[in-house]
């Protein structure tokens, strides 16, 4: 009785063990580890699926998970024959093995051989483990037994061979085969296969680049007991005695400043990413750039950075951050500098499509024109000279400063700086810190934010962020109208209006139709050249990193070349800018050419002009031109017409006055020429009709409008009427002498 009663309790037992042991595998999770596949090395490949850079994470330099059929055939066979040759017979657990291991850790007195299956390591490898314990030898069986009856063999396999460190932090048989054979790993030879699977067993001390000898020693011990479990044969033996040459394959890392830039951008980036860049265009750019710097050949310009941006997408084709990423790994393109003139068209943007101003409009290029405005900003052109009334269209392609101060008044400072940020400016301060020379180059920016607003004019007038990668999402806003972006966009184009600054032949001028702005912060610290075609826009900064001055070198030369020569090479594929269509919205007008109004009789020359339908002009010329063809000119610009700058002779309105004759003027008849040929023109420094009086007989016009007197001996009194005003001058005439 006492007998059966122990038995019973011994069943129980039996009975409580194996449910808690059943109850703790099935309540037992898979760790969360495996659920997940290995995310891998970033790989960030170009437009076009081809790769650019192997980024290196916490975890790992390399590793490139690919399924078990991407392995090729010998290195999971051989694994599975060194590391658990009964892996296709046990459940997760070899206990022939784990018997054999706990007979020579007994005799050992110490743990020396654990028996972990291929399952058993995968786990393993999964939590991390890294020190030996008899729980976490259970735990590893437990969840190895579960794994077994959930996963296939293939599968498991493939799990842990992706897992497995190969040696200088390379992880899985691909960055394996990659690092040290420049293959993939299906193109694994047997030896290379068997020279592979001994690598886990001890990385660092088996590592073939700083332990070479150690590797070989393993290779052949491996290759030994392949043949002892009949995988290899003995004839195979000798043709496999010398282990597979070595390489050292580094990851590869191109265009080094727009991975650091995609990287800074997406720090979660994981597996292998498509990114927008285009590597030709990229390596052709990275030469480009270094040729300029070396033509240059100038201690005070070290440094070029170059963006070019697709127009269509916002995508960024290329980027150059240094000449040399080794020796400078700032990114000039992602830097922020200040932006010299490059402002301004967006600044002319806004006051044309706000109907404020049109590309005729005379606007004051005068040393005073803004003081009532801004009486402490006193800002001046590159050469120290003042145009005076220049039209929009000159201001902006000649890139004068008064000008372009005088349109943000009429805009209002704030206003106008809110539009900037709008087409995607980050400027690092507010528009308190920079003050009304934002537009003139204060305010700081980036290049590849510059190029991106730059392809917004492109897309005629819509604003997007540049993208760095093609999954990435930008949203489009529009900024200002396609018939606005229209006329800017011509003026960018119009090597005439710039021909004052930069003469016809500068490396601007294009015989297509290209866009085109350049900028020079104060100092000659950065040169910027910023233009676009119907693909690409393309931007250039030069300069120095410290800031360094560049020595009184304009963007022209020290930027424009660089930017020339990129869209030289694009335009071997791109196509140049379509000239503007007339529509309903916008319209063509012949104007005069000084003023910017109709033209009249006064008009030296003409030019066809666009203007938003509305803003043509209605008025022509004639009130803006003395009798004598001078221009005359509102009170504000009586400074500038008495300066030296005043080449065009041009009069103030309100000095009414007779420009001819000259004052006390003395004349002398000829007695060989007839009387009708020796007469004198008569002009005044008024706009309008003018009526002339000679010793107070008045005179008649000619059929073109112009009045002339002829020469009589005598003293004669000549007056000008005008407007409520007039003026009058004494003239001698000599008669003939015998």
């Amino acid at each position: 009785m006492r007998h059966l009663r122990r038995l019973i309790c011994l069943s129980f037992l039996i009975c409580t063990g194996m449910v808690l042991a059943t109850a703790i595998i099935w309540w037992l999770p898979i760790p969360d580890e495996l659920k997940k596949p290995p995310a891998g090395t970033l790989t960030l490949l170009d437009c076009r699926g081809r790769e650019i850079a192997e980024l290196a994470s916490p975890e790992a330099r390399t590793q490139f998970p690919v399924p078990l059929d991407q392995m090729g055939p010998w290195l999971p066979r051989v694994t599975v024959a060194l590391e658990d040759w009964r892996f296709y017979e046990h459940r997760g657990i070899d206990w022939r093995a784990t018997a054999a291991a706990c007979v020579r850790n007994l005799r050992s007195r110490h743990i020396i051989s654990g028996a972990s299956t291929i399952t058993q390591q995968l786990v393993k490898l999964a939590t991390g483990r890294d020190r030996r314990s008899l729980s976490r030898k259970l735990y590893e069986s437990i969840v190895a037994g579960k794994l077994e009856r959930r996963w296939s063999k293939k599968r498991i396999l493939a799990e842990y061979l992706n897992r497995t460190s190969y040696s200088n932090r390379r992880i899985g048989p691909e960055a394996a085969a990659r690092a040290y054979f420049d293959k993939p790993a299906r193109d694994l030879t047997l030896s290379e296969a068997i020279f592979l699977a001994g690598l886990p067993q001890a990385p660092t001390r088996l590592n073939p680049w700083r332990h070479p000898d150690h590797a070989t020693r393993k290779y052949i011990r491996s290759l030994a007991r392949l043949v002892e479990l009949g995988v290899v044969t003995q004839d195979q033996q000798r043709l496999l005695a010398q282990p597979p040459k070595i390489v050292h394959v580094d990851p590869l890392r191109l265009a080094p400043h727009f991975v650091d830039a995609v990287v800074a951008r997406n720090p979660g980036l994981r597996g292998t990413v498509r990114t927008t860049l285009d590597l030709d265009l990229q390596t052709t750019i990275e030469r480009l750039a270094h040729s300029h710097l070396s033509a240059l050949n100038r201690h005070d310009i070290t440094q070029a950075a170059v963006v070019v941006v697709e127009n269509a997408t916002g995508a960024i084709r290329a980027m150059v951050g240094s000449e040399n990423y080794a020796v400078s790994q700032i990114n000039g393109a992602t830097q922020p500098r200040s932006c010299g003139s490059t402002l301004k068209p967006f600044v002319y943007l806004n006051a044309i499509d706000r109907r404020l101003l049109t590309a005729a409009s005379l606007l004051p290029d005068t040393p005073d024109a803004i003081r009532d405005e801004y009486a402490d900003y006193d800002p001046q052109n590159y050469n120290h000279r003042y145009l005076g009334p220049v039209r929009l269209r000159e201001a902006l392609g000649c890139s004068l400063n008064v000008p372009a101060v005088f349109t943000l008044s009429q805009l209002g400072a704030r206003p106008a700086f809110y539009q900037l940020e709008k087409w995607g400016f980050d400027f690092p301060q507010g528009l308190a810190d920079y003050g009304a020379g934002f537009v003139l180059g204060n305010a700081e920016t980036r290049l590849v934010d510059l190029a991106a607003a730059y392809a917004g004019l492109a897309r005629g007038g819509t604003a997007m962020r540049a993208k760095f990668l093609t999954a990435e999402h930008q949203p489009i806003t529009r900024i200002a109208s396609t018939e606005a972006t229209a006329i800017v966009t011509d003026i960018l184009c119009d090597n005439d209006a710039r021909q004052k600054s930069f003469g016809t032949h500068s490396p601007l001028a294009f015989e297509q139709r290209i866009a085109a702005k350049t900028g020079t912060s104060s100092g000659f610290r950065d040169a910027w050249t910023v233009g676009f075609d119907k693909e690409h826009t393309v931007a250039v900064w030069a300069g120095n990193f410290d800031g360094h001055p560049m020595r009184d070198t304009f963007a022209v030369r020290a930027a424009t070349p660089l930017w020339a020569a990129v869209m030289q090479e694009l335009l071997r594929r791109d196509h140049p800018l379509d000239p503007p269509m007339e529509n309903e919205r916008l319209v063509r007008r012949e104007i005069c050419k000084t003023t910017g109004l109709l033209p009249s009789r006064f008009s030296l020359a003409t030019l066809s002009e666009l203007f938003l339908a509305g803003t043509e002009p209605r008025e022509d010329s004639a009130d803006y031109f003395a009798s004598d063809g001078k221009l005359l000119l509102p009170d504000a610009y009586s400074r500038w017409c008495a300066s030296r700058d005043n080449t065009i002779g041009a009069h103030v309105r309100s000095d009414f006055r007779i420009t001819n004759p000259p004052r006390n003027a003395r004349y002398q008849i000829d007695p060989v020429q007839p009387p009708s040929k020796q007469m004198i023109e008569l002009t005044a420094a008024l706009g309008g009709e003018v009526k002339w009086f000679v010793n107070s007989v008045p005179l008649l016009p000619q059929r073109d409008g112009r009045f002339f007197w002829r020469l009589a001996a005598g003293e004669w009194n000549v007056r000008a009427v005008g407007r409520g005003q007039f003026a009058e001058e004494k003239i001698t005439v000599d008669g003939t002498t015998d």
